[in-house]
């Protein structure tokens, strides 16, 4: 008998140190943090019971709905609208996202707590092509309880294709300029709406043109943050080892390319450039253009490069500028939560035990 007590004694303790272990499946009662549609338009994981110590929980809401087809576009944007109460830092909620087989699911993105209803940007870089894309909302909870909780009123996801958008010239350099080196340019940030953005940078030569445009080292940063996802995967310096970005001619001759005979400071090997002088006698007009970026929250942009501009012709120029998708981006997923038909829910955590401090979570 004295080995129960001292049992139950530590295994009191070690909950009301906040060490509660999950014993798996239980059922839902009102200590549990559950995903309700609290009402039209509000899906809510949040907790009846707010006298509950060491409330351990881990419980997902699935989709479960028709297959979101992203395929076909080469930028997709996560929109969802939120708001978050933690009790502590160890209640959050997270967001996981799986391609065709949904046994494998990534973490995306953690939810940081907001006293308003906040809107959250994310590109979906990893999960171009994806045909049927699986979304995780998942809460844990290893401190005092969920407080008001976590809520979502909205998801939309859009894509939109190379090629389109509206375009705006940000910086020109003409033939009297001959720039060679480190360029840093802020970018107002005015001119990233709602939408989702990409960068161009143009080479136009005319027909007598021996001159070329090289680049390497594109960074992009966002309110201190570098935010370009890179050929090789992640975001940072993009050094064009492994290739350019995609590319329009305009119809004309020539073309980006991955070489090293133009190359000066910081461009150590392999960089990006458009050479006429390999092509003597045809226009140029070569556009490549970066990945699809969203910053519609950023206060500060700016975009870092080295490069060797080398005009000869009077009709040679070099230009930097902005496509913002705009009215171009088309809709694939769009959920206001008018029912919970569509996902699907599975909770996780701790017994409940009536202790003489309170309701405990703990595992026996």
């Amino acid at each position: 008998m004295k080995t129960i007590v001292v049992g139950v004694i530590l295994a009191v303790s070690a909950c009301l140190a906040g060490n509660a272990v999950s014993i798996g499946p239980e059922t839902s009662s009102e200590y549990n943090a559950q995903w309700n549609l609290f009402r039209q338009g509000e899906v809510r994981c949040d907790r009846v019971g707010q006298n509950c110590y060491g409330c351990n929980d881990d419980t997902t809401l699935y989709y479960t709905g028709t297959a979101i087809n992203l395929a076909g576009y080469d930028g997709v944007r996560m929109n969802i609208v939120y708001m978050q109460d933690a009790a502590d830092d160890g209640d959050y909620c997270q967001l996981w996202l799986a391609g065709e087989d949904h046994y494998y699911y990534n973490l995306v993105h953690t939810f940081e707590n907001s006293e308003d209803v906040c809107s959250l940007d994310l590109m979906l870089d990893g999960y171009y092509g994806v045909r049927d894309l699986g979304i995780k909302f998942e809460w844990v909870s290893d401190g005092s309880g969920v407080d008001r909780g976590f809520r979502v009123y909205s998801i939309a996801i859009t894509g939109v294709s190379w090629g389109e958008g509206d375009y705006t010239t940000i910086f020109t350099w003409d033939a009297s300029d001959d720039v060679t080196g480190h360029q840093s340019i802020g970018i107002d940030w005015m001119l990233f709406h709602a939408n989702m953005n990409c960068l161009s940078y143009k080479y136009t030569a005319d027909a007598d043109s021996q001159g070329w445009w090289a680049i390497d080292n594109v960074q992009l940063m966002a309110d201190g943050e570098s935010v370009l996802p890179l050929q090789g995967g992640g975001y940072g310096i993009e050094e064009f080892e492994n290739g350019g970005w995609y590319q329009d001619r305009h119809g004309l001759p020539g073309g980006w390319e991955t070489d090293s005979d133009h190359r000066t400071g910081d461009m150590y090997s392999l960089n990006w450039q458009c050479d006429s002088a390999a092509h003597s006698g045809w226009q140029y007009e070569a556009e490549t253009i970066t990945p699809w970026v969203a910053l519609s929250g950023a206060n500060e942009v700016g975009v870092d490069f080295d490069t060797w501009f080398h005009p000869v012709g009077a009709g040679e120029s070099a230009s930097l500028g902005l496509y913002g998708s705009g009215s171009y981006e088309r809709t694939m997923y769009l959920e206001f939560f008018d029912d919970f038909k569509d996902w699907h829910t599975f909770d996780y955590g701790s017994n409940v035990t009536e202790t003489s401090w309170g309701a405990i979570k703990a595992g026996f």
